[in-house]
Parts: C-alpha cells; sequence; structure tokens
C-alpha cells in the first residue's frame, strides 16, 4: 500500500483519474483531464464525469466501496494486509486489479506485498490473483487452459468466478447450477450466465464454474454496475435495505434505460420466487453501460437459497411489506410489483402464464441435470420447492386480476 493511500483508477486500459483517501477518512476521486477530454465514458452513474472532484465525506464513495470483497475473501485479504477488514480503502488498493465491471484500482507505489497464508490453499489462490469479489460465499477468480480451470495469477484477466463449497451451505455449488438450469429453462429468450462443475487445478473440491459476462475473450473489460451501486447505496447490509420496485423505478425514470428491461425484471423477480431465491438482494441484479444508456446483465447468483433455514425471507421489500417469508408470498404482492414495473393485468397474466407453459420442462431438466452431477435427492427437493410456490402463490394470479378488475370497474 501506499503510505498516502491513494490508487490510479482505470476504466479498462485508460487512465480514469485518481482515488486518494485525506486525513479524518473523507475520500476524493478526480477525473483525468486527459480522460475527459477524450470524451470517455463516466466510471460510474452516480460519478458523472466533471472536472470538480468528487467528494464523500466518510470512507469511501459507494461506486467504489461495492468493489471490495466480502465476507470470507474479505477477511483473508485483511490478514494477508495485517489490517482491519473494515479499512475498506486499504482494501481496495491492494486488490483491487480485477473487480467487477471495467474499472480498476492501481496503488502506484505499494510499500508492502500482502503476506499470503500458504496453509491456506484456498485463499493462497485467492489472494494471488488480486481480484475482488463480493459475496460471503467463498470463491476467486479463474481462467481456462485447454479443458483445465485453474486460479487466475495477478498478471492476467480472469474468464471464470470460480465458487466453491461453504461451510453449513450444504450442496452450494450443485443448488446455484440447477437454479440456474431452471432460470434458463424458464426464461430461454432472456440471457443467464453459463455455468459449469468442473475440477480447480490445485484444489480438492469440484468448482462452480461461472463465465463471466464482463470480459470478452481478447481480455477487455465490459463495465457493469449493480444496483446497490447504480442507488447509491454501501456495502454490506444496505443491499438489504430496499424493495424490488426501487430497481423498477430506477429503470422506468432513467433516461438511456429502456423500458422493456423493466419487464424482464419482472420475469427474473418471479422466477426468483418461484425457485425459493430468497436472497436475491440489490447486489444480484446488475445493468451493463452500454453505448446511450443502461440495459440488465444476464441473470446471475441464482440460488435456491430458501432450502437453507436462515434465507426462509424475501431479501427485498415487496408491496411494502418487509421480512416477508416465501411462504405469505401471495398474488396482490405479484400484481403490485407488476404495477411498479409498469405492466397491466393483461401483462401480468400472460408473464405468468409463460411461466406455466416452461415450468414441467424446467423440472425435467432439473431433475435430469440432478442425476448427472450426483444430487438427485437436491433436483427433488428443488422441484417440490417450485410446485408448492406454484400452488401456493401463482396459480391464482389469474383470478385475483379478474377480481381486482371487477373491482376497479365497478369504482
Amino acid at each position: 500500500m501506499a503510505a498516502a493511500l491513494w490508487g490510479k483508477v482505470y476504466y479498462d486500459t485508460s487512465f480514469a483519474g485518481e482515488l486518494r483517501q485525506e486525513p479524518g477518512g473523507r475520500c476524493v476521486f478526480t477525473y483525468d483531464a486527459t480522460y475527459l477530454e477524450a470524451k470517455q465514458p463516466a466510471i460510474a452513474y452516480t460519478l458523472p464525469k466533471q472536472s470538480a472532484p468528487h467528494i464523500c465525506e466518510q470512507g469511501l464513495h459507494p461506486f467504489f466501496d461495492n468493489l471490495i470483497a466480502e465476507g470470507w475473501l474479505r477477511n483473508a485479504q485483511a490478514r494477508a494486509l495485517k489490517t482491519d477488514p473494515n479499512n475498506h480503502f486499504a482494501l481496495l488498493l491492494a486488490f483491487g486489479r480485477d473487480c467487477a465491471g471495467a474499472v480498476s484500482v492501481i496503488d502506484p507505489a505499494p510499500d508492502r506485498e500482502p503476506v499470503i497464508d500458504i496453509d491456506d490453499p484456498v485463499a493462497a489462490k485467492a489472494l494471488g490473483s488480486r481480484g475482488s469479489l463480493s459475496g460471503v460465499q467463498r470463491k476467486l477468480l479463474a481462467v481456462k487452459e485447454g479443458r483445465i480451470y485453474r486460479p487466475a495469477r495477478h498478471d492476467e484477466t480472469s474468464q471464470f468466478i470460480a465458487k466453491l463449497p461453504s461451510g453449513s451451505l450444504r450442496d452450494i455449488v450443485e443448488n446455484e447450477f440447477l437454479t440456474t438450469i431452471v432460470a434458463r429453462a424458464l426464461l430461454p429468450d432472456d440471457q443467464t450466465v453459463d455455468a459449469v462443475i468442473a475440477p480447480l487445478r490445485g484444489l480438492q473440491d469440484r468448482a462452480l464454474l461461472v463465465r463471466r459476462f464482463d470480459r470478452l475473450p481478447s481480455g477487455a473489460k465490459i463495465h457493469f454496475e449493480e444496483f446497490n451501486q447504480l442507488l447509491g447505496r454501501r456495502s454490506g447490509d444496505d443491499k438489504y435495505d430496499a424493495a424490488y420496485e426501487d430497481m423498477a423505478a430506477f429503470i422506468r425514470t432513467t433516461p438511456g434505460c429502456a423500458p422493456v428491461d423493466a419487464w424482464r425484471l419482472y420475469r427474473r423477480i418471479l422466477v426468483c420466487f418461484l425457485t425459493g431465491n430468497t436472497d436475491a438482494h440489490l447486489k444480484n441484479f446488475a445493468m451493463l453501460h452500454v453505448q446511450g444508456g443502461l440495459q440488465l446483465t444476464p441473470a446471475y447468483d441464482l440460488v435456491a437459497a430458501t432450502l437453507y433455514p436462515e434465507y426462509r425471507t424475501l431479501a427485498l421489500s415487496i408491496a411494502k411489506a418487509e421480512n416477508l417469508s416465501l411462504e405469505r408470498l401471495r398474488p396482490k404482492h405479484l400484481s403490485a410489483l407488476g404495477d411498479a414495473c409498469g405492466l397491466d393485468a393483461a401483462t401480468i397474466a400472460e408473464t405468468v402464464r409463460k411461466l406455466d407453459q416452461r415450468r414441467k420442462a424446467a423440472e425435467k431438466a432439473v431433475v435430469a441435470n440432478a442425476r448427472k452431477i450426483g444430487a438427485a435427492a437436491l433436483g427433488d427437493n428443488l422441484v417440490d420447492l417450485m410446485e408448492r410456490r406454484w400452488n401456493g402463490t401463482f396459480s391464482s394470479i389469474g383470478r385475483f386480476l379478474s377480481t381486482k378488475r371487477s373491482a376497479a370497474d365497478g369504482e
């Protein structure tokens, strides 16, 4: 780390500006004049291009704050640096070379290298890439050589995120793989990340290898931001302090966003509910920076979290209902969310009907793939969950909308 705590910020390979921490904890990002003159893109929705500095009085600006690692990886990084896990600026300087999206933060004059504990092979390989990943699950950056997957080094751009088994979250690797397959089957006209279960060289456990949608085969970076960044929320529990409707409102009111993305968002949230993905929070939805605006990224981080006792309630509020358990989710909530997405009753009903048309095929795909990976019981549990959720929430949406329409006509 540099003693002065400042770093160079890059957008892909272009130098975009400097990030500094001042006495008292204030952080300042200043765009480089040459970058501005070259009419390069803003590095973040909440950091528009300007010659004046962007100042955050306490800690990192939310965009940068959300680039730091979370959970197990952040603790491992802090141990390697011999610093407090809450020292976000120091962690970003040391491990900001390969972050989500196109922005990286480089320490121009580190005065020491992280001390990596070689007795912990997973941590050693995760820290070796000098990358930063959010989420509490054990994960690291990876590349593919021929048919072999291996951890990425600090001098190369990763192609995959390798997710590993994680403590009490039994079968989490198989769970995410199967839930991703369900989502792809339910929304065949949408984009979902590619994922495969495979060995990772140098580690005993097999991993879920998720291809990064923010990296091109050439190594070029594609920029995106999670909704936690887009809405100006800090890392940590802020990702839960929101409503699903907040994301819909952002899409519908932000110039450069296509209204169809509100509908696509609605469908993805319905799939989360149907598959028991109760931990679908603000960092699990994101938008790509494209020419002229923003558009939804492929769907990712799809896990039937409700199969674990600690994830029985929805991550975000819906229709003003907070901490709603999946069992209490009703057609009125789906209808209210559809309204927030700008959808009329006919579109809401048709969206649910299309899911029903694809549901049996999705369940068959789960069962078949679960057997292939040796997780037949998990596949059966996921199918049972979907059946119960369909009968408990989705099957009566048409009747609810019809009653709602009749009540409105009678007013």
